[in-house]
């Protein structure tokens, strides 16, 4: 048995990006499968941060699609059972 919490976005994708609040990144969101994704997402996070700017591969997950409406719709990709 297990009880806790599920970080989960609206659109069931990551959000790997910087944050309004300067010097300020996040990669969460993964849901349950981010004990295995997040080492996976470790390189364009680390790019993320050293350049202050999105790598190519992550630039769809930013938290700034929540406030254009540019929302991922990959539900059947998702990595989540719910």
């Amino acid at each position: 048995q297990w009880g806790g919490i599920v970080d989960m976005t609206g659109d069931r994708s990551p959000i790997i990006s910087k944050t309004p609040v300067e010097n300020a990144f996040i990669n969460c969101g993964w849901g349950t499968g981010g004990f295995k994704a997040t080492p996976g997402s470790a390189h364009v996070f680390a790019h993320t941060v050293a350049n202050d700017a999105p790598h190519p591969i992550n630039a769809p997950f930013t938290i700034e699609r929540f406030s254009t409406g540019r929302l991922i719709d990959e539900a059947a990709a998702a990595a989540v059972a719910h």
